[in-house]
């Protein structure tokens, strides 16, 4: 059995302070508020020494990252910094966006919106650099007849295609992993949707990893045990005072679910 995966997911906003620009993690509520939390970097570090076995990084904003220099100087300062897989998404748009991230400290690379608009793109950055290095994002709402539907740019937009459907599409399309949000639940604790991410896992071959509800460790249990995903992004959940990663992985580790580290 493959060991199962927690992954903070970082949030960033960008504040111009001076000449510069000043990265800013924030939490977020259904995709449409937003909270202050504090440094990227030194949030990344607690998860770190409370073995976190990777991170997500979203620049939430989308700017382009081959327009934006100070963000490839703070993917440059986490790979000197943070010693840990990193996934680093927003404002990917092209080849060369791929090539930069991964050339300043990213493990893989994190695609939505471009993927919707430009398919080939999944199979081009495949080619060019490795399905493990592909990784597409697929936010969802569950519509009125409980169907799942795609958002893009950042959930603002919705599309007709079904989250099934399109799974399977970026799969064929070589991507090397997929990230599950439901925009609904993000934030608010409720629990992660056990029922489309059981779907989605049992349908793909590659790593599915589910994210949005998260509010007690039994939610990553219940999870775990219930589908195959691989594993289980989280924001809110783990920026909280009270909530630790390395109380959680003894919980979820004593449910018997296997973990990496």
């Amino acid at each position: 059995m493959l060991k199962k995966r927690i992954i903070p997911k970082l949030l960033l906003k960008f504040k111009k302070k001076n000449d510069t620009y000043v990265p800013i993690l924030v939490n977020s509520f259904n995709y449409t508020h937003y909270k202050i939390i504090g440094d990227p970097i030194s949030q990344a570090k607690i998860y770190e020494a409370q073995l976190a076995d990777e991170l997500i990084l979203i620049n939430i904003e989308s700017l382009p990252i081959d327009e934006n220099k100070f963000i490839l100087d703070l993917i440059k300062q986490f790979s000197f910094n943070i010693f840990m897989p990193l996934t680093v998404g927003g404002g990917v748009h092209s080849l060369n966006c791929f090539k930069q991230l991964l050339s300043f400290g990213a493990d893989k690379v994190l695609i939505n919106s471009s993927a919707i608009l430009n398919p080939k793109f999944i199979t081009d950055a495949a080619k060019n650099f490795g399905s493990q290095c592909v990784v597409v994002s697929i936010d969802f709402k569950i519509d009125k007849n409980h169907g799942a539907k795609v958002f893009y740019k950042n959930g603002k937009k919705a599309t007709n295609l079904n989250v099934l459907d399109w799974s399977k599409k970026v799969e064929d399309l070589g991507a090397g992993e997929i990230v599950l949000s439901d925009i609904n639940k993000d934030g608010c604790n409720s629990g992660l949707n056990i029922e489309l991410a059981n779907l989605i896992s049992n349908a793909l071959k590659i790593p599915i990893i589910i994210s949005g509800g998260c509010g007690l460790a039994k939610h990553f249990i219940d999870c775990f045990k219930q589908t195959k995903v691989q594993g289980i992004a989280a924001g809110n959940f783990f920026s909280n005072k009270d909530q630790n990663i390395f109380e959680t992985r003894a919980q979820i580790m004593n449910s018997n679910i296997p973990l990496r580290k």
